[in-house]
């Protein structure tokens, strides 16, 4: 009986001693991360159009200028260029024209309304225009300008004339 008394007792200590690490808390640690791509889109969705008035060519004086603007986001302080390819009918922004069946128009797009450097992709004398983003909670806004030399807009034929340019945000 004193032999059970001390087993009890021996269990009632163990179990006292040990009840602190069971109910001992674990921690472990959880590394978080995200990653941020630098990435930009166009902001207007659909295509942008540039339109020539050429209504009064027969008694202008001057070349024939228009323009649009390109909007665009891109991630905070993401740097890149917006380039202008030549166009589906020459393919070379430093010869771009617009065509009506077999004729041609030539013109091209600049990057400012100096008219002095031609937009494009940086082949030949074309130059691409520089972006940063601010946030994609932010506009950037990059105008396009585009001018028909006066003697182009007498010679050509009257009709329709049209091209597409791909403009592409450079990765």
């Amino acid at each position: 009986m004193k032999l059970m008394k001390w087993k009890l007792l021996l269990v009632a200590v163990a179990s006292f001693a040990f009840s602190g690490n069971a109910n001992a808390q674990a921690t472990q640690n959880i590394s978080v991360t995200a990653t941020v791509p630098s990435f930009c889109l166009f902001d207007n969705t659909s295509e942008t159009t540039m339109a020539f008035d050429l209504s009064g060519v027969a008694t202008a004086s001057v070349d024939f200028a228009a323009n649009t603007t390109l909007a665009w986001r891109c991630s905070n302080g993401f740097n890149t260029f917006i380039s202008i390819d030549g166009g589906t009918t020459t393919s070379d922004p430093d010869n771009r024209a617009m065509t009506n069946g077999t004729d041609n128009l030539a013109y091209n797009l600049f990057t400012d309304n100096t008219y002095a450097q031609i937009w494009g992709d940086g082949t030949g004398t074309s130059a691409t225009v520089a972006i940063s983003g601010a946030g994609m909670g932010t506009v950037g806004n990059s105008v396009v300008y585009g001018r028909v030399l006066l003697a182009d807009g007498q010679a050509a034929e009257p009709g329709s004339y049209t091209d597409t340019v791909v403009v592409t945000i450079l990765p």
